[in-house]
């Protein structure tokens, strides 16, 4: 497992406030992103995005893993749960939630597998 933070979302219920408020706060600048009701996030390290009409109230954090379907099946075993992964032109994506119910995200970049 690598475990390196490589990305965020901010969810917003409000996209237009989510951009005012984050955007003044660190003077990050919001665009439209690769799908409708998507904002991508820049200024930050590492990227973020907003997904649109999301009534989450947490960030969501992505872990970078070599091996999305073994990751995936590593979370399941340690008690976790993991939805199956969801394949972009990015990579692939698997939101997760630990034994404790603490929700987050592992993502494989393309090409990572061998």
């Amino acid at each position: 497992m690598n475990g390196k933070v490589t990305y965020f979302e901010l969810p917003a219920g409000d996209i237009a406030a989510t951009e005012r408020f984050w955007g003044s706060l660190f003077g990050w600048r919001f665009r439209a992103g690769n799908f409708p009701g998507y904002s991508m996030i820049d200024g930050s390290a590492p990227t973020g995005g907003s997904p649109h009409d999301d009534a989450s109230r947490h960030p969501r954090i992505f872990f970078a893993v070599d091996d999305i379907a073994a990751a995936v099946a590593r979370v399941r075993e340690l008690g976790g749960t993991a939805d199956d992964p969801v394949t972009i032109p990015s990579g692939a994506y698997a939101h997760c939630v630990d034994d404790q119910g603490v929700a987050f995200s592992l993502s494989e970049e393309p090409g990572e597998r061998s």
